[in-house]
């Protein structure tokens, strides 16, 4: 069985539109790692390319999408981002992404 990550998405659209995004992954592999977090820079493929790893997208509030997408993992990218505690989320992501 190949890698499979979750994420969950505010706008799906952007992150299917094939370009570079900054993603949180869950990491659903079987083994000591399963569930977990990773931050990444990626691109986001659908309907999935073969021979790289499986991504289900599901919504802000955990909606799984029935059609997997693939996903290509361009850079790992540092545990936590600047922000304050408590902030909102996605305006990290955000400002991350530039």
């Amino acid at each position: 069985m190949g890698r499979e990550y979750e994420t969950f998405l505010r706008d799906r659209e952007f992150v299917l539109s094939g370009r570079e995004c900054i993603l949180t992954l869950r990491d659903l592999s079987p083994g000591k790692m399963k569930y977990r977090g990773i931050n990444v820079r990626a691109v986001v493929s659908s309907p999935p390319v073969p021979g790289e790893p499986i991504l289900w997208v599901r919504s802000v509030v955990g909606l799984k999408d029935p059609d997997p997408c693939s996903v290509r993992i361009v850079e790992e990218l540092p545990d936590t981002f600047e922000g304050r505690p408590y902030s909102d989320y996605f305006a990290a992501l955000e400002r991350a992404q530039g």
